[in-house]
């Protein structure tokens, strides 16, 4: 961020832009590691495999368990608030709805993904030790949803959203993603990954041309900061339906339907009872 690498932006354009490469260069490393770490552990254990189908069957995906569905709709909803407020619109707005200064913005939104880092993993061993999945994730929700009436009809210090999006940002996604093997069998798995992660982009990229379509249409700007409202209410409302797609799941989840995912078993039975 400006605030934490300010000597790179003082420099020029092209400093941010290799620190970017070198953070990238790292990430290709760690992934040639997990690979290698994957082939070793291929030869020195009897892992159990599925048989893999013989075709793709495009009539599967519509016969995937209606938990599962309320997952991906969590997750189109979740992420389409998410990151086209906090990573594209939320630092403007901070400058011109709340008169701080660019460093001041961009620290306000980074403290979000500073706070994920070390609070998505105890979040995920809290899941592990009591289970309860599904009411953690509509808690999470329903954090989302209220921050924003907060911003367009109060005015509360930023902290309280700020925290209320923390808490949110790594609460969902630590419990969300590996919730799916819970929901779908084996063999599987790419596919319901890959068809969540096609609808998480698609809504990533509606939303953040919908909330600029509203910004421009309402004249959003330092002289106008009520013309952001609208961008608000869309966010508050795909926050609302996420909300109503995790509280789906929390019901289902603790019916005759569910799939253990509100318990805490060990990984191996349940995938067993998703498969």
């Amino acid at each position: 961020s400006p605030t934490l690498a300010r000597p790179l932006y003082d420099a020029g354009w092209q400093p941010p832009l290799i620190l970017a490469a070198v953070l990238m260069a790292a990430a290709l490393l760690a992934a040639w590691a997990y690979f290698a770490l994957e082939r070793s552990a291929e030869g020195r254990y009897d892992l159990a495999r599925p048989a893999p189908p013989d075709r793709i069957v495009w009539g599967d995906l519509l016969r995937f368990d209606r938990s599962y569905w309320y997952i991906v709709g969590l997750c189109v909803t979740f992420y389409s608030v998410i990151f086209p407020f906090r990573s594209t619109f939320a630092i403007k707005y901070f400058q011109h709805a709340h008169d701080l200064s660019l460093q001041e913005a961009g620290a306000m939104n980074s403290y979000v993904f500073l706070a994920a880092i070390f609070a998505t993993p105890l979040f995920g061993l809290l899941a592990d030790r009591i289970g309860h999945r599904a009411l953690l994730m509509t808690g999470g929700t329903f954090l989302l949803f209220i921050t924003f009436p907060l911003f367009a009809l109060t005015s509360a210090d930023l902290w309280v959203s700020t925290v209320f999006i923390g808490i949110a940002f790594s609460l969902v996604p630590a419990i969300l993603w590996p919730a799916v093997p819970y929901l779908v069998s084996a063999n599987r798995l790419g596919t319901a990954y890959g068809l969540m992660t096609m609808l998480q982009n698609i809504g990533l990229t509606i939303c953040n041309l919908g909330a600029g379509w509203l910004n421009d249409s309402n004249g959003a700007s330092a002289d106008n900061p009520a013309g952001y409202n609208p961008m608000l209410w869309m966010f508050m409302l795909l926050s609302l339906f996420g909300f109503v797609f995790a509280a789906a799941l929390w019901k289902r989840e603790t019916g005759p339907d569910g799939h253990h995912l509100e318990r805490p078993q060990p990984r191996a039975k349940l995938i067993d009872a998703a498969g």
